[in-house]
């Protein structure tokens, strides 16, 4: 039985990658420095604290472990934390691939993302070939995960057997602590946000993007990346679809763009008043604005085998664990 480690375990996408990993038949060890344990009740999965930018805590966590997969990312897109992002999904990066060679690793699975690539042309397919982002101007999130791809990259040449894949906007359930696009859906369904402007984004259901990536490390190409998408969808369908299972209405009407542009300084004297990272920022704004719309996945369809489920049954299913857990009312 293979011994996996999930970097950032505790977050939504290492929550719902442990439970298929166990469903699979591996064991299953995590890393994180989070004291939150939510996502693991009932599982059983061997907890070592540790912290991706500190070299010194991670080799008893990669004793021993025949595949990583490296989820630990700081998403955030405030330029407050362009330090502490590049910190994390560079510099951590940089560490997670110098111990798994240091520790004979077989296997390693990097969690890039959609939003490594240059998005223009928009109108075009996005394939695996668009350019990374190699501007260190641009929105730092988007850049530190280009960065951090480019390092695994490096180490693959070197003999790292690293495969990576690019998801898309993450949704579905067993998310214990909702990141910006979660809680975006959250505020949604509890009426927070009655006005939409009319954007969409290509979404990958987490439980999919989950079986894909134990597909990667069986069957993907090292030093080969992979984009894993689903479907697009705009935000207004997404509000429709809670507003039919919620049976009131969720979002009234969209607006102008500009209308998005008035919250900013709401929203900074928000962040400042709770001190945590603000939603809506020039860079998520410009984000919503540019999602690909045509995103095939075909290399990840061909080679691992992905697959994604309807958007519809997605949000369902969020919605329906969001209000089991008290944070949809």
């Amino acid at each position: 039985m293979s011994l996996t480690l999930i970097t950032g375990g505790s977050g939504h996408v290492g929550a719902n990658l442990s439970r298929e990993l166990i469903h699979q038949g591996y064991k299953v060890r995590c890393i994180d420095f989070d004291n939150d344990h939510r996502a693991f009740e009932g599982l059983e999965i061997e907890l070592i604290e540790g912290d991706i930018t500190n070299k010194d805590s991670l080799a008893q966590a990669f004793h021993g472990v025949d595949i990583v997969f490296h989820t630990a990312a700081l998403i955030n897109l405030d330029r407050r934390y362009e330090n502490l992002i590049k910190l994390v999904n560079i510099e951590g990066t940089r560490n997670v691939c110098e111990e798994a060679v240091k520790a004979g690793v077989k296997k390693l699975v990097h969690f890039s993302s959609v939003d490594a690539f240059y998005r223009f042309p928009i109108d075009e397919p996005l394939y695996e070939d668009r350019k990374l982002i190699d501007d260190p101007n641009a929105m730092p999130y988007d850049f530190s995960k280009a960065e951090g791809q480019r390092i695994v990259l490096e180490y693959a040449s070197k003999g790292l057997d690293a495969s990576i894949i690019h998801p898309t906007s993450i949704v579905g359930p067993n998310d214990f602590k909702p990141g910006i696009p979660m809680q975006a859906l959250v505020d949604m369904a509890n009426g927070k946000r009655k006005l939409m402007p009319n954007w969409g984004y290509n979404f990958v259901d987490v439980r999919d993007l989950s079986k894909t990536a134990i597909s990667a490390a069986n069957n993907g190409r090292s030093g080969q990346n992979y984009l894993v998408g689903g479907e697009y969808c705009m935000y207004l369908q997404i509000a429709k679809f809670m507003s039919e299972q919620l049976g009131r209405k969720t979002v009234i009407s969209s607006i102008p763009d500009f209308f998005t542009y008035l919250a900013l300084p709401y929203e900074y004297i928000k962040s400042l008043i709770k001190r945590e990272p603000r939603i809506i920022t020039l860079d998520s704004i410009h984000t919503a604005q540019t999602g690909n719309y045509f995103i095939p996945s075909t290399l990840a369809r061909e080679e691992l085998g992905h697959s994604s489920r309807p958007i519809k049954e997605t949000i369902y299913d969020t919605v329906e664990f969001f209000m089991k857990r008290g944070l949809i009312k």
